[in-house]
């Protein structure tokens, strides 16, 4: 698994930079706009790209059909997108955490505000890629990508006409609604690992 890993760690710093830069692009302009939540949950939707990016790669190189002379199962090879996919939000995370400290330090900071903003990102990257990587596993990547841009085309769209009708951003009533939408999302998480073990399991490679 540690190999597994590595490889794609590798792999998404040579072939998902443009991601990275993108991510700065965005979460910087986050700062500087204090009513855009759509700046905020981008990133978010382009970190999902990550997995999908290094399993097409993987099928492009026949990496797929060379793994099964190696010591490795199929549950560690699903589950290594999968953890790639966790490190990458959790990255999204951090980096909105210091961005949204500093930008409500400067005006009022506000616990609850801060910790709505931070519910939402992390549920964001756990629930955006939990809808096409199934499909991915199950169908290719190609036509899993297809589903994936359907989720961000409908999520670019819904943060569009929310912007226009409503300047705040996504706040939360109380902390027991935060550390639901947090649990839900984590359930989905695992349900779509899950499903995605059990679809590349029968696959035909």
């Amino acid at each position: 698994m540690k190999g597994l890993l590595l490889k794609d760690l590798y792999l998404t710093f040579k072939y998902c930079r443009a991601f990275i830069l993108i991510i700065a692009v965005f979460i910087g302009a986050s700062f500087i706009n204090e009513h855009s939540a759509f700046l905020t949950v981008y990133p978010c939707l382009i970190v999902g790209m990550i997995p999908a990016t290094l399993y097409s790669y993987d099928e492009r190189e026949k990496w797929s059909i060379y793994s099964a002379t190696l010591p490795v199962s199929r549950v560690q090879l699903v589950s290594a997108k999968y953890i790639i996919g966790l490190f990458s939000g959790a990255t999204i995370i951090l980096l909105t955490a210091i961005v949204q400290a500093f930008k409500m330090i400067n005006t009022s900071f506000i616990l609850m505000n801060y910790l709505s903003v931070i519910a939402f990102v992390a549920s964001i990257c756990l629930v955006a890629p939990s809808v096409f990587m199934p499909f991915m596993f199950k169908y290719g990547a190609e036509k899993g990508r297809i589903i994936y841009y359907v989720v961000v085309g409908a999520t670019c769209a819904a943060f569009i006409v929310f912007s226009v009708y409503q300047e705040s951003t996504f706040i939360l009533n109380n902390t027991f609604v935060i550390i639901a939408v947090c649990i839900s999302a984590a359930v989905i998480y695992i349900a779509s690992w899950l499903l995605s073990i059990a679809f590349y399991k029968k696959r035909e490679i």
